[in-house]
């Protein structure tokens, strides 16, 4: 199992903070199978770690964090 952390526009929009899911599937598969594909730009953590390849392979134990982009200044 892995754990999902979603923040800001992503949380909102799927109601809730965080899930639990199941290892193996690569991000890109996870983003869609959470609903979450139509947010675009969107940024990937794993591990705290960003992420960029879409086909990494999510790990038993793995923390995925999904976010949009941080703006500020």
């Amino acid at each position: 199992m892995i754990k999902v952390l979603f923040f800001g526009a992503v949380a909102d929009k799927l109601g809730k903070r965080s899930v639990d899911a199941q290892a193996g599937l690569s991000l890109a598969e996870l983003i869609a199978q959470l609903g979450c594909a139509d947010m675009q730009p969107l940024l990937v953590a794993v591990n705290q770690e960003q992420v960029q390849d879409m086909d990494y392979i999510v790990q038993d134990g793995d923390e995925v964090a999904l976010m949009p982009p941080f703006s500020g200044g």
